[in-house]
């Protein structure tokens, strides 16, 4: 999985989400957003404000923080957690957080990224089964829905509280 982000120009909560790419050195297109404006993972003592990609590592669960214009790795940090999908398509960006989710030990949560120090800042349980496949932020970034595959509904959470606020039944495996 890899995200491309560079610093913030400023300190405002509408700072658009981070981009995500498949190829590093991937020129936008008309559809997909320009650079985002999320804060880098730059080793502390850069003040540059160059941008920075992400890859997560499923099966280490470590992110590994690479500079596109070198094209060479700056760091391999631990992460703890299976980020499986981020998407350009998907509100993931609540201005502070990468939102996502994980299901470790078959237990669906959502979980919330800090970019500028690369770790989980926090975890939003669902209490149900996995597997799950994306989480997606509503417009006004304060609820995120998650699919909860293993049992057949969508968790609504709401991010400010990190408390479930409701499930919505679907058919099979949504």
């Amino acid at each position: 999985m890899l995200s491309a982000c560079a610093p913030p120009e400023t300190g405002n909560a509408a700072t658009p989400p981070p981009v995500s790419s498949p190829v590093a050195n991937a020129k936008p297109s008309p559809s997909t957003p320009p650079p985002s404006t999320v804060p880098s993972a730059a080793p502390p003592a850069s003040t540059s404000t160059q941008a920075f990609g992400y890859v997560f590592n499923t099966t280490t669960q470590d992110v590994t923080i690479f500079n596109p214009a070198t094209r060479q790795v700056v760091e391999t940090k631990p992460l703890g957690v299976s980020v499986t999908w981020l998407s350009n398509a998907q509100r993931f960006w609540d201005g502070q957080h990468i939102w996502t989710f994980d299901y470790p030990q078959g237990q669906v949560q959502a979980i919330a990224i800090d970019p500028r120090t690369v770790t989980v800042a926090r975890t939003i349980p669902t209490g149900g089964k996995g597997p799950a496949h994306s989480l997606m932020l509503t417009p006004d970034r304060r609820t995120a829905w998650v699919n909860v595959a293993g049992e057949d509904f969508l968790a609504v959470l709401d991010i400010g509280s990190g408390q479930m606020v409701a499930q919505v039944k679907t058919g099979k495996f949504p």
